[in-house]
């Protein structure tokens, strides 16, 4: 542990269970033990050890602090995708209601190490991705098993130059104003049925953020937005007053309350 007055530059790693206060008392026990048996497997499938992490464990939820030699670009491609593969492993059940569902923020910045927790921006950032609006709305507005916001900085230095098979495109970017904190993060949405459904039949029902997209130019019908998607990302960013551009493969974008679980 390092000293409280000298700050140190890390990855800082946070999740959340999606509506977790919804389930009964013994269901949040499973759901706390299959949280962190995922947590464990992704990161040793990934190559990161766990028992080197600072963790602030929070019932539903983790904020961790990686060690200095976790690589980025592993953390934000191969260690999602490993809690992916995992949730899919652990979310074949009948009752939909019962499925693993995480938000996960990751941002890199100076930490501190206070007595009571972690002090200083990088931490605070972290967190105010995490339960930002926007987050919470686009998972809960899809199917994905996955809600996944990177912070702005990490998207250009690792996302933009595709590190790891990371695709810029598949990312959306949000404005984020929560409490005193104003910034943008980056959204991607994995897993889930949608992940394997490449559209949705022309009869489902409709669905919050299904707003029509704009006719093409060539005069041929708009195709509906599949869950997730980033059409759908950005209409949840609408609904909550924060802002949500979807980006194009050749374009370059720079830039706690606690409900909705």
């Amino acid at each position: 542990m390092s000293d409280p007055d000298t700050p140190v530059r890390r990855t800082v790693v946070a999740v959340d269970v999606h509506q977790y206060s919804s389930a009964r008392s013994l269901q949040q026990v499973d759901i706390q033990e299959t949280l962190i048996d995922v947590l464990d497997t992704a990161a040793t499938l990934s190559g990161l050890d766990r028992s080197g992490w600072y963790k602030q464990a929070q019932g539903d939820a983790e904020v961790a602090v990686l060690p200095a030699d976790a690589p980025e670009p592993v953390v934000v491609a191969d260690l999602v995708q490993e809690l992916t593969n995992r949730l899919a492993r652990v979310n074949h059940v009948q009752d939909p209601a019962l499925r693993l569902r995480l938000r996960v923020a990751v941002h890199s910045g100076m930490v501190h190490f206070g007595r009571n927790g972690l002090p200083g921006p990088a931490a605070v950032q972290t967190c105010r991705l995490l339960d930002s609006s926007v987050l919470k709305r686009a998972l809960a507005s899809s199917d994905a098993d996955l809600a996944l916001i990177v912070s702005d900085a990490l998207f250009r230095d690792i996302v933009e130059p595709g590190y790891r098979g990371l695709r810029a495109v598949e990312f959306t970017p949000v404005e984020v104003r929560l409490k005193e904190f104003t910034g943008t993060g980056h959204v991607r949405l994995l897993g889930g049925p949608g992940a394997r459904t490449p559209a949705a039949p022309a009869d489902r029902p409709a669905r919050p953020g299904d707003e029509a997209a704009p006719a093409p130019a060539d005069g041929r019908e708009p195709k509906a937005a599949r869950p997730g998607s980033r059409q759908e990302i950005h209409a949840a960013a609408v609904a909550t007053g924060e802002q949500g551009v979807a980006i194009g493969r050749d374009q370059h974008n720079h830039y706690g309350s606690r409900s909705g679980r």
